[in-house]
């Protein structure tokens, strides 16, 4: 009984948000295909997801998130910092769900969270990365615009751009000072821009265990 009034809170929660962020539950299922296809960037690590602010006004205190269709409905619980898993195996009542989180629509971020065992918030190995970034792509790809879609498909995507103007950034919480990425030996400085860093994610040259350290600012 207790479950299901937190069910039953956490949607009235959701539910009493007009126009709420959203995600398309079939997006994010292909997301999490592209994980299984390309796990051996990342075998150590698990997917898993993190709910960020998009602006820096939006509270992040008291989510709740929910996969709804028109048949049923679940709440999906939250971890610390608002990391969550994605439910897959849901069945034909939840085809043409939507993950709805009690925020409004754009005041989020959906992004994908791939750490191997080893790895810190300061220390991010570099496979990692690259396997955050083909999942990202493919949820993304799902619901941008056609003209969008094509263009950066025609680039090769996100994660292996063929041009170099085009680049990947992932975004902290915090303001970066420092980027080094290292391997074997050999180390290099890791483009940064206040609270975003842009790791080498196409050159091959750069192992998948090649390990960036992050440097924060403490104020």
């Amino acid at each position: 009984m207790e479950q299901a009034g937190q069910d039953a809170a956490a949607s009235v929660n959701v539910k009493g948000i007009r126009d709420p962020d959203w995600k398309p539950y079939s997006a994010m299922l292909k997301g999490a295909l592209r994980f299984e296809e390309k796990h051996a960037l990342a075998p150590g690590a698990e997917l898993k997801f993190i709910l960020e602010p998009r602006r820096a006004d939006a509270d992040m205190h008291g989510i709740a998130l929910r996969l709804e269709s028109d048949e049923a409905g679940m709440a999906i619980p939250l971890a610390e910092r608002n990391i969550f898993s994605l439910p897959a195996g849901q069945g034909p009542l939840y085809e043409k769900a939507e993950l709805t989180v009690n925020r409004k629509a754009g005041s989020v971020r959906w992004i994908p969270y791939v750490r191997s065992a080893a790895t810190s918030d300061t220390l991010r190995r570099l496979g990692d990365l690259r396997l955050a970034c083909e999942v990202h792509w493919a949820i993304d790809k799902e619901t941008l615009p056609f003209a969008m879609r094509t263009a950066m498909g025609a680039l090769g995507g996100p994660c292996n751009f063929v041009s170099q103007k085009g680049t990947y950034s992932f975004t902290e919480a915090r303001r970066i000072t420092a980027a080094t990425i290292s391997y074997n030996g050999k180390s290099a400085p890791v483009p940064f821009s206040g609270t975003s860093f842009t790791p080498p994610l196409r050159e091959q040259d750069w192992s998948d265990d090649s390990v960036l350290e992050l440097t924060f600012d403490n104020d």
